[in-house]
């Protein structure tokens, strides 16, 4: 698993991501990595810890969404 974490005015947010590797499936193809399942592991809102189980689907997809310009370490587990 990788690891990002978002500092906003009114959220800070730590996601993982699971790293997986991809090519276009041909020799001598490129490589690189992809994210997958990215979930929140840490979310405090206005300086107060919330489980994100306890938000509404919607919250919790555009809260993920913040993990969309973040650099996830390059962790990778093998898949």
């Amino acid at each position: 698993m990788s690891l990002a974490y978002y500092e906003g005015n009114e959220v800070e947010a730590t996601f993982s991501a699971r790293m997986v590797k991809e090519d276009y499936g041909v020799d001598r193809s490129p490589v690189w990595l992809s994210l997958e399942q990215i979930e929140i592991v840490e979310l405090k809102i206005l300086d107060v810890e919330v489980d994100p189980k306890t938000l509404p689907a919607d919250l919790v997809s555009a809260i993920i969404r913040l993990a969309d310009d973040l650099e996830f370490g390059e962790e990778y587990d093998g898949n």
